[in-house]
């Protein structure tokens, strides 16, 4: 009677122990999705369609001394310090028109005069010679292979520093990426409530339509929002020469489940990142920006 007795109290604390080891490994795997959750996004490419990836990238690699050549999850790809620009192969020219969210991206120059002169003698074609904003800025805008966009603008460094974007409400657009996907600001002003604030009129130089205006950071890259700057209503990225952005993190898996619950569209369910062991999702961002959340691997 008593060894049954013992068996059975030894049998009790057994599942006890068992039921505390379970929950404390649901505790840790809620912990770690959790962290998931929250983790702060990587800037982690610009995809772009192009009917000649080779000559496309062999264009950036020779324009930019901190780009090289390199293959991301069988992507042909262009590394700028730790983004990448990555290149699906399209069998005709990819659209530049309607205006899309994304209008351009671009590197820095710490010396735009002699970086201006030294593209021009490697034979780079500049839709925008080399310009100078009222702040002081100097700016110039290269065409770049399948009608891509390409900005060098006064910086501290030659790095990729970011992505031009266009929007129908450029304060209500930045706090959507501070929002959903961790964006930081430029500064702590407050946004305006309503967030949608009337455009002001073109200013030189080229008439461009400067405010409102918005800068958010995710990663090394400003995001920077300007208002549309023609009456027509944006259009998708997909397809566009600049097809879409891209978000790195860790586990894409809680971070899209965060964004639906958010009411953020989904284009893509999960799936496999191109031919590596990482997986990524499509979301659909404010003005119709396509954004790729991506994970290389796991």
């Amino acid at each position: 009677m008593q060894t049954r007795s013992i068996l059975a109290l030894t049998l009790i604390l057994i599942s006890v122990l068992a039921s505390a080891l379970a929950g404390r490994e649901n505790s840790r795997g809620q912990v770690q999705a959790d962290q998931d959750e929250r983790a702060p996004a990587a800037f982690h490419h610009v995809h772009l369609n192009s009917v000649d990836p080779s000559k496309a990238i062999n264009f950036y690699t020779s324009t930019f001394d901190v780009t090289k050549k390199t293959r991301v999850s069988g992507f042909e790809a262009v590394q700028s310090e730790r983004m990448y620009l990555l290149f699906n192969k399209v069998a005709k020219a990819p659209a530049t028109t309607p205006d899309s969210a994304i209008w351009h991206f671009g590197w820095g120059s710490p010396d735009m005069e002699a970086d201006f002169k030294k593209h021009l003698d490697a034979g780079v074609a500049f839709q925008t010679p080399i310009t100078r904003l009222g702040s002081g800025t100097l700016f110039a805008y290269m065409k770049a292979p399948d009608g891509a966009l390409v900005e060098i603008n006064t910086s501290q460094t030659r790095a990729f520093i970011h992505v031009h974007l266009y929007s129908d409400a450029p304060l209500c657009a930045a706090e959507w990426y501070k929002k959903h996907l961790g964006a930081v600001g430029r500064n702590n002003a407050p946004t305006p409530e309503p967030c949608e604030v009337p455009f002001a009129a073109p200013s030189e130089p080229l008439g461009v339509i400067r405010s409102p205006a918005a800068t958010v950071r995710i990663g090394d890259v400003n995001l920077i929002i300007y208002p549309r700057q023609r009456p027509a209503p944006l259009v998708n990225t997909r397809g566009h020469v600049v097809d879409h952005i891209a978000l790195g993190y860790a586990n894409v898996a809680p971070v899209l489940e965060r964004l639906r619950k958010s009411g953020v569209k989904v284009l893509e369910e999960i799936h496999r990142f191109g031919n590596g062991s990482g997986r990524a999702a499509m979301i659909e961002g404010p003005d119709s920006i396509a954004i790729e959340l991506v994970e290389e691997g796991r």
